[in-house]
């Protein structure tokens, strides 16, 4: 046992202080090491906690076995995704296409030609390698990349799906004690739940964000309603901040079309949304859903948008849930103890 000394006191450390605060940091840069694979796990594990309420109804209740239950459980959410895309790209692109000739800018006019011209020759550009050749490396690339961080996701929460009655048993690699295998089953059926709430007080938030935000600007006869309401949306999975970021395109428009008046007209429109859903919609929504609360979802997104960016921040909050969930499940009690 080695011994130090700090002045009248005598302080004592074992080798096995030592030997766990070396495997402690050596875990944490294990895990930082293989941090985009953890972020795979966790994806495929909140879309196992969406659709599984899903295949356990089409399991139990219409009693159909459940690999077929998770097939029709994809199939129904592609089918989903694929027609609100095809309601709301068509229009959608018109009333881009529109908005971008009618602000009239001749620099962005004249960048969208030299894309269009980029494109036809680009079998000159790879041909002479250089810069051309490493962006379409480049986009190939991140193309490859996407596609198979997709499959990689659907496979994982597929085997997730399918052995989630069992999914706590596998406890078994690091402990054969029962209680511990039990409280590892407490923490997944408690997260499931308060993820499954989150994602499904995301998805209703959202739709009743671009819901209002359309309503409203059509009502108003603010041109683009469709877009900027998709975008707002779309920012309410940012909560708080989300309609706030909305606000800056909306108030643009209503100002190079209608003027000063008009834009704020917007912007106290956007004002009362946001109070509409910091009042209303995410008390009644979210915090009943996932028990978040509003000034804690704020501060966990900047944090995970300073430590991780764009997915950071939209990660911030499940991994919220997810340590909130370790610390009551597995510390709490033992503080109390």
């Amino acid at each position: 046992m080695k011994k130090l000394f700090f002045s009248d006191h005598m302080v004592s450390i074992s080798p096995f202080s030592i030997m766990f605060a070396i495997l402690f940091i050596l875990g944490l840069y294990g895990v930082y090491y293989i941090r985009s694979v953890l972020v795979l796990i966790f994806l495929s594990f909140i879309l196992m906690v969406a659709l599984n309420p899903i295949v356990r109804f089409l399991n139990t209740k219409v009693k159909i076995p459940k690999i077929p239950s998770i097939a029709i459980a994809y199939f129904l959410v592609l089918l989903g995704f694929t027609a609100l895309l095809g309601a709301l790209i068509p229009p959608l692109a018109r009333e881009v296409v529109q908005l971008i000739n009618n602000l009239n800018l001749p620099f962005l006019q004249e960048s969208l030609r030299s894309f269009n011209f980029t494109l036809q020759e680009l079998s000159n550009v790879v041909s002479n390698f250089g810069g051309g050749f490493n962006v379409v490396f480049n986009v190939v690339n991140m193309t490859f990349t996407g596609v198979f961080t997709v499959f990689t996701v659907v496979v994982l929460s597929f085997y997730l799906m399918l052995e989630r009655s069992d999914l706590h048993k596998k406890a078994i690699w690091f402990t054969r004690r029962t209680e511990y295998i039990t409280q590892f089953k407490d923490f997944i059926d408690s997260v499931e739940v308060q993820l499954g709430g989150w994602v499904r007080a995301q998805l209703i938030l959202m739709l009743s964000i671009f819901t209002i935000t359309l309503v409203s600007l059509s009502l108003i006869s603010v041109p683009y309603a469709l877009p900027l309401a998709l975008l707002a949306g779309f920012l309410e999975i940012v909560p708080n901040l989300g309609p706030t970021i909305a606000m800056i395109p909306a108030a643009f428009i209503a100002y190079i079309t209608f003027g000063p008046v008009m834009c704020g007209i917007v912007i106290l429109l956007y004002i009362v949304i946001q109070q509409l859903e910091n009042n209303i919609l995410v008390p009644k929504v979210m915090r009943e859903s996932a028990n978040v609360n509003p000034l804690i979802s704020i501060a966990s997104i900047l944090i995970g948008l300073k430590v991780g960016g764009i997915m950071g921040a939209l990660l911030a909050i499940p991994i919220y849930i997810l340590g909130r969930t370790i610390f009551s499940t597995f510390i709490q009690p033992k503080i109390r103890d």
